[in-house]
């Protein structure tokens, strides 16, 4: 329809514009300024974004014997989130959408090592969002939502009086509402910057109750939390979600992602990880932001003072900035960034160091051969100041074009537990049918050794074995 309004348009004005063309020469496509179409805001997203959080709370206090008391307590330190969302672009000015996001946290309060201490250790919020596009590339927008965050017990819910101790919940979900706002930049065709302010008000929830030395009380919290994130997100405008670009020798991926499971004696550990390739090429030199986060269960034999069978959630989450070097043959990838990590431990041990919150610095670095060397090579190791936690797997096979195989070990500590595995994978590269993008699944198998009980989520000695599915986008 345009266009036909467009002809009509010249048809028109043309025996207006006759003598003017034939006076000064003929008329030129090169004088008609170009329309350039305006970048769009609609689109599927995710991304991973990283920051600071403080957490207020009012603990009330009563008894049966009219004594009440209500006190502030706080917790401060970083988080970790992964962002989903959906927005759509309303006119030329607004921006509407929704979303949801998880966040793996290191807020505390109190002190570990004497078994009184409290840690928000992770939370999850879904909601929506409505701004107003400043320009083309700059978006000014106000969120509010749903959100529920996991208190993490270690004594700090515990009452102790001269006879006894009367021991708090182990952990709480509270939920309730959030606010907030922030600004979104358009750095490419499909990364976005972010910068949020949140604030979340929680219910209130009984802590710890019951009845001591013949006095019944209930325990109450009341929490509120502030966080600061910055983030980067990759968003797939409609067109795309069902025609991506395709992925040539010439032109790599913009975006990996990996998911998988890996099990072994006495644990199983969930993870997925994202590379986002800021130049827009994962087949050539740049530089990369990474995130992974891994969810793992398990148990061991615990001897004295606890002397019965440790159930232990551990919980991580990291954001890394990476540089790529791409060489003939290869390519080399080293990675800066930060972790934030939970383990949960029921009952309490007090001789596992490997308890609580921690978070801090982590380094990564990853050698892989190239999809068409025959022979196949990759070696990569990661090291955490969050429970002092080390990491390297090598791996060596023959590279058949349609699979690959051949043997791996690895090594896994934190805080000096040591397990170590050798066993075998293979790699089957395939192409998903409703979308054409590469993929590739990946399985391992084998034996793994270990110098202590199984304290640690590579789990105890014994067989382990996993698999990985990886798409390229």
């Amino acid at each position: 329809m345009k266009k036909l309004f467009a002809a009509m348009a010249c048809g028109a004005a043309m025996p207006a514009m006759v003598a003017p063309a034939l006076a000064d020469g003929p008329f030129s496509l090169k004088d008609t300024p170009v329309q350039v179409e305006a970048p769009s805001w609609s689109g599927i997203y995710f991304g991973v974004s990283g920051g600071f959080g403080h957490n207020h709370s009012k603990n009330n206090y009563h008894d049966s014997e009219d004594t009440t008391s209500s006190r502030n307590e706080f917790a401060d330190g970083g988080l970790v989130s992964l962002i989903y969302g959906i927005d759509r672009q309303v006119g030329s000015r607004y921006v509407v959408g929704a979303f949801a996001d998880f966040s793996v946290s290191e807020l505390n309060r109190g002190n570990e090592d004497i078994h009184n201490a409290m840690t928000i250790d992770r939370s999850w919020a879904i909601g929506a969002r409505a701004g107003i596009l400043v320009n083309e590339q700059t978006l000014v927008y106000a969120t509010g939502g749903y959100t529920q965050a996991h208190f993490s017990n270690d004594g700090w819910w515990d009452i102790d009086t001269d006879d006894t101790t009367a021991h708090g919940k182990g952990g709480q979900n509270f939920g309730g509402y959030f606010v907030g706002g922030g600004v979104e930049r358009r750095i490419s065709d499909n990364f976005y910057l972010r910068g949020e302010a949140r604030y979340s008000d929680f219910s209130g929830r009984i802590t710890n109750s019951g009845t001591v030395d013949g006095v019944d009380f209930v325990d109450r919290e009341v929490p509120s939390i502030w966080t600061v994130q910055a983030g980067l997100v990759y968003k797939l405008d409609r067109s795309k979600v069902l025609n991506p670009d395709p992925i040539t020798e010439d032109r790599g991926p913009k975006v990996i992602t990996y998911n998988g499971i890996d099990a072994a004696n006495d644990s199983v550990a969930w993870y997925g990880g994202t590379v986002f390739g800021l130049s827009g090429d994962l087949y050539k030199n740049g530089f990369l932001l990474r995130t992974q986060g891994i969810i793992a269960d398990y148990s061991y034999q615990a001897g004295e003072p606890v002397n019965s069978t440790v159930d232990a959630d551990d919980r991580s989450l990291d954001i890394m900035l990476g540089y790529q070097w791409v060489f003939s043959n290869w390519s080399a990838i080293a990675y800066l960034g930060y972790e934030v990590r939970n383990v949960h431990l029921s009952p309490f041990d007090p001789n596992n160091d490997v308890r609580g919150g921690a978070d801090g610095f982590k380094v990564a670095v990853e050698l892989e051969t190239d999809d068409e060397s025959p022979l196949y090579g990759s070696l990569e190791g990661s090291y955490s100041t969050a429970f002092n936690s080390y990491y390297a797997e090598a791996r060596v096979g023959y590279n058949a074009k349609t699979f690959i195989f051949g043997p791996e070990s690895s090594i896994y500590s934190d805080e000096g537990d040591i397990a170590t595995r050798v066993g075998a994978f293979a790699t089957i590269p395939f192409h998903l049918w409703w979308s054409g993008l590469p993929a590739k699944v990946t399985f391992n198998v084998g034996q793994q050794f270990v110098n202590n009980s199984g304290e640690t989520r590579a789990g105890g000695e014994g067989a382990y074995g996993g698999s990985m599915l990886r798409v390229d986008f």
